[in-house]
Order: structure tokens, then sequence, then C-alpha cells
């Protein structure tokens, strides 16, 4: 991971025309640049400790303290000050406690639910950095598609003021062709600053200059679902989707936080050791002339030992209704957990369909597309040599120019579109992975040396 830190800048800081930046380049400089992800990884190694704490609780516990104190005693007239060291070592180990057993399994579908998080993160990563590529494409589509019509609407405008001085036309006439220039340059200002918040984004997502993003090809590998019905993708997810397979995991910990709410009821055993040594006193001051305590057992003075070993039994009897509080608190939010998982079983049923169908009919809305693409570009043609020969006027020149530049607008809207969705459709099955967003990147021009803008 620290190497990757070391060559991410130094990429950054190559030419522009000698570094074209596609799909693949964009997701795996996301996987050591993006904050979120590389958080998330932090998240999980932490959340997977738990499995390792809560174990820690059913193995022996074992402890160890010593001093050493300066004391005073004063008995019948005489007073002592004397020094005395002492020790003790515990030893405890669970022979049988409900509660620390459910601790321990849920410790367990807590490890795996970081895990699973860990994934999730990583395929939704692969998504993520998708949908910002297509969309900083999409906006300067979008951009290029408005300037095409503020050039037609400028040319009519300027023809409209020519003709205006000659005669020929009214001024109702200019201040239409005004309006519509007018109108043309303000969506183009609202696209410039759409494309410059994209472009952002996707710096911020992947750390790369979104100006050296490569476009799609002229002809894409439009290819639909296989299996080529929509319920067998929605069985896929309810047994691959890594959100499902999180909320199951969840599901099973309500269980285990059920079963230690229960534990409060029943009794614990534990294996208790001790083992007590007090020195011998040392006298430091002593106001009589009694010779100083000889090491005798049973005075404060004495050095001695003490050591015991048993069973340790705790028997709850009545906590004023706290744990049967907390039992009924724990099955509700087991039921809660429930309701949630069928929430997302029928959402993400519902989000694989739509997605299945977005594929399935995307080929053939492409394909559309395409076709009135031409079309567009075939009418625009025809109205310019048209308006060449006199039998088109200019407003019929300007609406085939504007319907061209929505149509280029549509057609690359549903490329994009296609390959979201395809992407989607991986993404709740749980089975979108590097290979697949490889086969997805096929559709991306390599290497043309120049800026999609």
């Amino acid at each position: 991971m620290k190497y990757k830190y070391l060559v991410l800048p130094l990429a950054l800081l190559l030419p522009l025309a000698s570094y074209s930046c596609d799909l693949i380049a964009s997701y795996t400089s996301a996987l050591s640049y993006n904050a979120d992800y590389l958080g998330q990884i932090a998240k999980s190694l932490a959340d997977q400790e738990s499995t390792a704490l809560a174990r820690s609780q059913l193995l022996p516990q074992a402890g160890a303290t010593a001093s050493f104190s300066e004391n005073y005693l004063g008995a019948s007239g005489t007073s002592t000050y004397y020094h005395q060291p002492t020790a003790n070592a515990t030893l405890s180990q669970v022979v049988f406690d409900w509660s620390k057993y459910s601790q321990y399994i849920k410790g367990k579908y807590g490890t795996q639910v970081a895990k699973l998080q860990l994934a999730n993160a990583k395929q939704k990563l692969i998504v993520d950095v998708a949908s910002s590529y297509f969309d900083v494409l999409y906006a300067i589509d979008v951009l290029n598609s408005i300037k095409i019509t503020k050039n037609a609407l400028e040319k009519q405008l300027n023809q409209a003021k020519n003709s205006f001085s000659a005669g020929t036309v009214t001024i109702a006439d200019v201040n239409d062709a005004q309006s519509g220039f007018d109108t043309a340059n303000a969506q183009q200002i609202q696209a410039e600053n759409d494309l410059i918040n994209k472009k952002n984004i996707f710096h911020n997502l992947v750390g790369l200059n979104s100006e050296s993003i490569q476009p799609l090809i002229t002809n894409l590998q439009l290819v639909t679902p296989i299996p080529a019905k929509a319920q067998s993708w929605s069985d896929k997810a309810l047994t691959n989707n890594v959100n499902i397979k999180i909320a199951l995991t969840q599901v099973e910990m309500a269980k285990q936080d059920v079963s230690i709410a229960i534990s409060g009821h029943l009794p614990s055993l534990n294996i208790a050791g001790n083992y007590i040594y007090q020195g011998a006193g040392g006298v430091d001051v002593q106001n009589s002339e009694v010779s100083q305590s000889q090491n005798v057992p049973g005075t404060p003075l004495s050095s001695y030992t003490n050591a015991s070993l048993g069973l340790q039994l705790n028997v709850p009897v009545y906590s004023g209704g706290a744990v049967s509080s907390q039992v009924r608190a724990a099955r509700a939010n087991y039921v809660q957990s429930q309701q949630q998982l069928v929430a997302l079983q029928r959402q993400t049923d519902q989000n694989i369909k739509n997605a299945f169908w977005q594929v399935q009919n995307g080929v053939n809305i492409v394909k559309a597309q395409t076709q009135a693409l031409k079309s567009a570009k075939l009418k625009l043609n025809s109205d310019r040599l048209g308006y060449e020969a006199g039998v088109r006027n200019s407003i019929d020149l300007v609406n085939s120019e504007k319907n061209y530049a929505a149509a280029i607008q549509n057609y690359n809207q549903a490329r994009y579109q296609y390959l979201n969705y395809r992407l989607q459709l991986y993404y709740l099955a749980g089975n979108i992975d590097e290979n697949y967003l490889a086969q997805i990147n096929t559709n991306i021009e390599k290497n043309t040396g120049k800026s999609v803008n």
C-alpha cells in the first residue's frame, strides 16, 4: 500500500499527451487514492478484531500485583513504623457463562460483516468510478451539443440582422433569433459549470486528471444478459448480493443479542485461584524498649503466604426487572433486523430486474439512437443543400442543426446508460470484479493522445 502512495503523484506529473486514462487506470488509481475506500479498509481491520476480543473473555485471565508500603502500628502505648512488601496473583477461567459464549458467536459474525463490508466497498468503487467516468463524458457531449445549437442560432441571428437591415424581415424576427441565441448561451454556461463539477467529482474519486480520459469507441459491444431471464438474475442476487449477505449476518448478530440478554437469567461458573504473599516487615522506628518483632505468624510484621483454588458460582436472583426488559428489547431489535432484511431483498429484486431490462432493451435503444443519429445527420446535409439551392430557409436549417445536436446527445446518453446498467446488473448480482470491468473497458478508445473535449 505504501508504494502505491509513492507512485500516484508521479503519474499525475506526466504530460497529458503521453498519458491516457481509461476505466482500468481510473479504478486502479482509486484503490490507492479514494479516502472512503481506504477508510473502509481500516474500519474492516478494526472490526475484524471483534472475534479475538470476544474469544479472550473465554480464555484464562491472570493478573499479578506487588506493593511496598510504609506502615504505622499503634497498640498499648507503643507505636511502630515499619515497611513491608506484599504480592498477589489471581487466576480465573470460565467454565460456564452463556453471555460470554454468545458474545463470542456474535464476534465471529461481526468479523464476517467487516469482511463483507470491505468486499462491498470494493465492488461499489468499480460502479462509482465507471459512473463518474461516464458522467464526465456525457457532460462533454451535452456541452458540445449546446455549442452546435448555439452556432446555428448565432448564424440565424446574424442573417436576421442582415435581412432586417435590408428590409426583408421585421424586428420580431430579429428578436426571436436573439432570444434563441441568448437561451443557448445561458445553457452553455450551465453546461460548462456542470462539466467542471463532474470533472471535480471524478478527480476527487480517483485522483487523476479528468482531461486525460478517453471516449467510447464508435461500435459498442452490445450484448444482452445471460441468462436471459430476469428471475434468474433475481435469484442470483438473493444468493450472492453482498448487501444481502451483510443483512443476513446482521440478523444472526441480533439473534445473539437475544441470547446475551437471556443469559442475564442464567448462572455462571468460573474457576477462581488466588495467591497472596506478605513479606516480613522491617521496623523503621519504635517508641518502646520492646525488641523489634520477630517473624511470628499472625502478627502484622510476619511473613506468610496464602493460596486458594476453587469454583465460583454466580446465581442472578432479581435485578428489578432489568433483564426481562433487555430480553424484550433484544427480541424487538431482532424482528426489526429481519424486516430490514426483507425490505432489502425486495428492493434488490426490484433494482436488479430493472437493471436487467435496461440492459436487455438497452441494446435496441442504442441501435435505435444510432439510426436516429444517422437520420438526423442525413436530414441536416439535405437541408444544407436545400438552403444553398434556395428551397430551405434559415429556420429549417437551424432546426435541423438543433435536431442533429439533440440526436448526438441522446445517442451518447443511451450508450453510457447501457454500460452503466451492465455494471449495475453485475454489482447487484454480486458478480462484479476487475475482470468484468476489463470487459467494459474494451469499449473505451485506447491511446488516442487527445482530450475528449
